[in-house]
């Protein structure tokens, strides 16, 4: 459930097709997902999972679609 949920943010913050979004993926392989993109992605998951508790720490480590899934788990 968090990974499709991930997943569907991820495409749609970057424009892609839920198809081209794999748990490896991560910010830099594609151009779109750039330092914006990566906010945007974060935002969105916050309001997707309506999200209060956040360790800076932990987000700080975040770069993939993967740690997001962790992230969100």
């Amino acid at each position: 459930m968090v990974k499709n949920k991930v997943i569907k943010v991820v495409s749609k913050v970057l424009k892609k097709k839920e198809s081209e979004i794999n748990l490896k993926l991560k910010m830099g392989d594609i151009r779109e997902w750039d330092s914006l993109a990566q906010l945007n992605i974060y935002i969105e998951l916050i309001k997707k999972f309506k999200y209060k508790k956040q360790d800076m720490n932990k987000l700080s480590k975040v770069k993939s679609v993967k740690d997001w899934i962790k992230y969100f788990s």
